[in-house]
């Protein structure tokens, strides 16, 4: 019986024992498996925010790069407008600080200079009164400084050089003046140049059927120079609301030219009254080239008989000076001339006389 009830203790023992080895096998897979779980759910949260770390690197890079897009669009704006201000005239430059530091003054005799606004219109320089008054006042300092400079090396005493320096300053200030006058001299010689080739262009439009004002775009649009220029500052106004008749009217006020003139009346007429405008414009075209043809014969003409006078003046008068002087002079038994003065009058006196004489014949020559 002892041996019964401590075999039965023994047994007790162990399986006590085995109830405890799976207690404790239970809570070890219970610890080994929770952490298992939440490896899925810890990968998910850092990928997550890998790729938020991905994001916020991309949206840094593309900012770094827009950034420095940025950065390279503003150096190229700087170099180009460097290119620019260099690319300027020096007077130009020299005019903004003028009107910069003495717009009184210079405002003032603005107020005083009357018609400068319409010829500035007239010769389409678009810049206003001021800034071209300013302009005239650094050429006429420099043409000043560069007589004055001149006259003080050429060993004249002081006296004359500021004298000269004065005139100088006035001649180019009273060039500047008239430079308005003298682009639209340029301008209107030129539109009465390609007048008729346009007019001829104009006249094909029309008769193949397109509109007047599709005729002058094509002319606008077209290699005419000024002319050019000129039929797209009409279509402008028209755009900005004036009509074709006061356009063409500001045309023919602005070139004030018989020429521009008779085609703007023919125009006008044709489209107020009817008519076939292409027969009318080809007539014109046709009228201004035999104008031109005559013209032509009378400067050549002209040009024979002042060719004769050129030659004189360039060749036989130098000739018959030099000879002049030196039988003179051996009569005398001195020069009656100093070597100074002759040089002056061969060296600048005749050359200046032919540069006269071939602007002359310049100017003669029909546009």
């Amino acid at each position: 019986m002892r041996s019964h009830s401590a075999f039965r203790s023994s047994w007790g023992d162990w399986m006590g024992f085995v109830e405890f080895l799976e207690k404790l096998g239970g809570k070890t897979v219970e610890t080994v498996e929770k952490p298992l779980r939440r490896v899925p759910r810890g990968g998910k949260v850092v990928q997550d925010r890998l790729r938020k770390l991905k994001e916020i690197q991309l949206q840094r890079s593309e900012r770094e790069s827009l950034l420095e897009e940025e950065r390279e669009k503003v150096i190229e704006e700087v170099l180009e407008w460097r290119k620019q201000e260099i690319s300027r005239p020096f007077s130009d430059r020299l005019a903004d600080a003028m009107l910069k530091y003495f717009r009184g003054p210079i405002s003032a005799l603005t107020d005083s200079i009357k018609g400068l606004d319409y010829d500035l219109y007239r010769a389409s320089m678009f810049v206003s009164k001021e800034r071209y008054v300013a302009q005239m006042l650094v050429v006429a300092i420099i043409s000043g400084f560069f007589g004055f400079v001149f006259a003080y090396l050429a060993y004249m005493p002081l006296e004359t050089s500021f004298l000269i320096g004065l005139l100088g300053f006035m001649g180019g200030f009273f060039y500047m003046r008239q430079y308005p006058k003298i682009v639209w001299r340029k301008r209107v010689t030129e539109v009465e140049r390609t007048l008729p080739y346009a007019l001829r262009h104009m006249a094909s439009l029309l008769s193949a059927g397109v509109g007047i004002e599709e005729a002058m775009l094509s002319v606008a649009k077209a290699d005419y120079g000024v002319l050019s220029e000129e039929f797209e500052l009409i279509l402008r106004d028209m755009r900005t609301g004036a009509s074709f008749e006061e356009a063409l009217q500001k045309f023919e006020e602005k070139m004030a030219s018989d020429n521009v003139s008779r085609v703007v009346k023919q125009i006008l007429r044709a489209v107020k009254f009817g008519g076939n405008l292409s027969d009318i414009l080809y007539k014109m075209a046709e009228d201004f080239s035999f104008e031109y043809r005559m013209k032509l014969v009378e400067y050549v003409q002209k040009v024979n008989g002042v060719s004769f006078v050129y030659m004189f003046m360039t060749i036989v008068m130098p000739t018959m000076l030099v000879v002049g002087i030196l039988a003179a002079s051996i009569m005398e038994r001195q020069l009656i001339f100093d070597v100074q003065t002759m040089a002056l009058i061969l060296l600048f006196g005749f050359p200046a006389m032919s540069l006269i004489i071939i602007n002359m014949i310049k100017k003669a020559e029909p546009r």
